[in-house]
């Protein structure tokens, strides 16, 4: 057995408890019942989310404390990875949240958003590279940040989600950019550790985990680019290029047939609008169930510190458009429909 698989074996049991901790179809179906703050407390017990004020919180909390309980889980991994490959993976993941906190303030600034309004979202907020771009965000100006992230890999894709929100002034910018900045960066580590880490495989892995966000995403970005009128200069990054060519090329009537030849196509309405949001929800969906599967496989394998990390912002996401959903008054089919998990209600 090699070097990788044998830490992964200690470090595997502790990915596996907290996958216990993630949501399941039955507590979102009791979460979506639920008619008081005290049903839908009770509702997550047992899940990373019990004890959280969830019916408070907006999308960007949750999806804080999803960050902030996945890098528990990988400080406390730090102790069962005997291989310097295995630390490298848990410092790739580290590096993907640090890089959200880049991207929340960068956000701020092009949206015209106090940096005040988001700074108890930041989960490093010692870090000195996101000390000196909070006080770059406070002036209100992009100027400094190229020069604040100068020798880190972020400040490629900064430019690149700099570039992509200008054009399509669409905020689905930032995550299409720290995903593809993720998913390369999971690549790079698989090649440079080589046969330790399996590279085919694991790149096959990380691929189908992360690349259903990075489409949908980059898929519903140039469709709205294409029914504002406007020409699609600047390609977003996407897994399946083929779809996005279409796309770029096609005129309205042709976005919804166009979008049905993809994965992510099923069941979507003749209605253009409707079809894009429903895209969205398919592409999480394919996204959740890929999550969940990766720990019905063989257990001593990279994906599934990945795989954790999804479910979690899955989670999160879910959670916060029920609350929300609750809030307005909409009906409880409705609100099923908007979520990863498929639901059947009455």
């Amino acid at each position: 057995m090699n070097t990788l698989s044998t830490g992964l074996i200690s470090a595997s049991a502790l990915v596996y408890y907290y996958k216990g901790k993630s949501l399941t179809r039955e507590k979102a179906l009791s979460l979506l019942a639920a008619e008081s703050p005290e049903e839908m407390k009770n509702a997550l017990k047992d899940t990373w989310l019990e004890g959280l004020p969830i019916e408070h919180m907006g999308p960007e909390e949750l999806e804080r404390e999803a960050c902030k309980t996945y890098y528990q889980v990988l400080e406390k991994l730090r102790g069962y990875m005997p291989s310097k490959n295995l630390r490298d993976l848990v410092e790739v993941m580290r590096d993907c949240i640090r890089s959200r906190d880049v991207m929340l303030i960068l956000r701020s600034i092009l949206i015209g958003k106090k940096i005040e309004e988001i700074e108890e979202l930041l989960l490093f907020k010692n870090d000195p590279v996101i000390q000196n771009l909070v006080l770059i965000a406070k002036s209100g100006r992009l100027e400094g940040i190229t020069q604040a992230l100068k020798g880190l890999k972020i400040a490629e894709y900064i430019e690149k989600a700099i570039e992509l929100y200008r054009t399509y002034k669409d905020v689905a910018a930032f995550t299409i950019a720290l995903d593809t900045m993720f998913l390369e960066s999971l690549f790079t580590l698989t090649s440079r550790i080589g046969k330790s880490m399996n590279v085919g495989t694991n790149k096959i892995e990380f691929a189908r985990l992360i690349c259903p966000e990075i489409d949908v995403l980059s898929f519903a970005m140039v469709s709205r680019a294409i029914l504002r009128g406007e020409k699609v200069v600047i390609e977003p990054p996407a897994c399946n290029k083929d779809i996005l060519k279409q796309l770029e090329q096609a005129r309205p009537e042709d976005i919804v047939p166009i979008l049905r030849r993809s994965i992510y196509g099923a069941d979507l309405p003749d209605d253009v609008y409707e079809a894009l949001s429903k895209l969205i929800v398919n592409g999480y969906r394919i996204q959740r169930r890929r999550a969940e599967a990766a720990f019905a496989g063989y257990p001593f394998r990279p994906a599934i510190v990945l795989a954790l990390m999804l479910l979690y912002h899955l989670d999160a996401r879910d959670v916060a458009i029920i609350v929300t959903g609750k809030r307005a008054g909409l009906d409880i089919s409705k609100i099923a429909k908007m979520i990863s998990f498929e639901i059947i209600t009455g």
